[in-house]
């Protein structure tokens, strides 16, 4: 904001001096309070709301100066756990298994209201719902994240016996892996490696894991230490990353020109696939009620880790999440 140059009267400073005990006063800005956001992965298309609010100076209006951090996932949990990152991207099972770890951390703003999960294959593969994967071979990025997740949930909550299955770690090759033929499919990021195949010209075969059971995806994460010393930190960051999300959903030919400003990697070239993932993302963000976390979903995620024996026990579903820094 640019300082505002006014010429007082006499009259004026007299007056100013005397309700000022004599001492002309002057107001200076005050610091952003900075704070530290984990989030997995490298900077990419998917974190447009992030770089929105951070450019738009949605976290500078809440007195915030939010420095973005990219790591692995489950690190950042454990950091805002700690009280090392004040907050941290994170999906709801990573929430769960630190929580059953004994690490405090809550889940405060739901971002995605679909797991961005599923199963890829090229067409002629003609896997066309989770019936058609016995004597198949599946390729995962590795036995652990987001991707080993989807793949434990979509096979139990399709009913599927996982060892008439070929599962295989591929690392994070997965278009190549089904463009080579290596895997017949693969877990892949419902807005990321489709479209980079489709990009290619290939039809693909997508079964997103949402359709069989409704997991509690990615949001944003505090440690109870946290909330508890300092609510309204909490709840300035909640409000600013909601109004990142609603600008991109409103107004995604903007967003996507800042994240282009924001990584300057993406050329003419590859910004058509780009922009497609951000498209497909967009989808998976709608709600009706940004932020808010439904208990039943955090209750199946439970059941369902348990069922698994991705979870030792049951926990408290109350304990995972807080819905009290979301608006009415």
């Amino acid at each position: 904001m640019k300082p505002l140059h006014i010429a007082f009267s006499f009259i004026i400073v007299l007056v100013l001096a005397a309700c000022a005990g004599g001492s002309a006063q002057t107001s200076t800005p005050q610091a952003l309070q900075h704070v530290r956001l984990g989030v997995g992965y490298i900077p990419d298309v998917q974190f447009a709301p992030l770089y929105v609010a951070q450019q738009k100076g949605f976290y500078a209006d809440e007195g915030l100066e939010v420095e973005i951090e990219y790591g692995f996932e489950n690190d950042f949990v454990a950091l805002a756990a700690q009280g090392k990152r004040e907050f941290a991207i994170a999906s709801g099972d990573q929430v769960i298994l630190a929580r059953a770890q004994g690490l405090p951390v809550v889940y405060v703003m739901k971002w995605y209201q679909r797991y961005p999960v599923a199963l890829a294959s090229l067409e002629q593969a003609g896997i066309r719902s989770p019936a058609d994967l016995p004597g198949k071979k599946v390729g995962l990025p590795g036995f652990f994240g987001a991707t080993f997740i989807g793949w434990k949930a979509l096979v139990y909550a399709a009913g599927i016996d996982e060892e008439a299955v070929n599962v295989e770690e591929i690392g994070f090759t997965q278009a190549a892996a089904l463009q080579q033929g290596t895997v017949d499919a693969a877990m892949v990021y419902v807005a990321n490696e489709p479209n980079q195949l489709r990009g290619e010209g290939l039809a693909v075969n997508v079964i997103e894991v949402s359709d069989y059971i409704n997991l509690v995806s990615n949001g944003l994460v505090a440690g109870e230490a946290l909330i508890e010393k300092d609510p309204d930190l909490v709840q300035r960051m909640t409000r600013a990353t909601l109004r990142g999300l609603q600008y991109t959903l409103n107004n995604p030919d903007e967003a996507f020109a800042i994240v282009r400003q924001v990584i300057p990697e993406i050329t003419d070239e590859t910004a058509p696939t780009q922009r497609a993932v951000l498209d497909a993302s967009l989808a998976l963000w709608q709600s009706n009620r940004p932020g808010f976390s439904e208990p039943q979903d955090w209750q199946a995620s439970v059941d369902f880790m348990v069922k698994t024996g991705l979870l030792d026990a049951p926990l408290a579903v109350e304990s995972l999440f807080t819905n009290r820094f979301i608006g009415p």
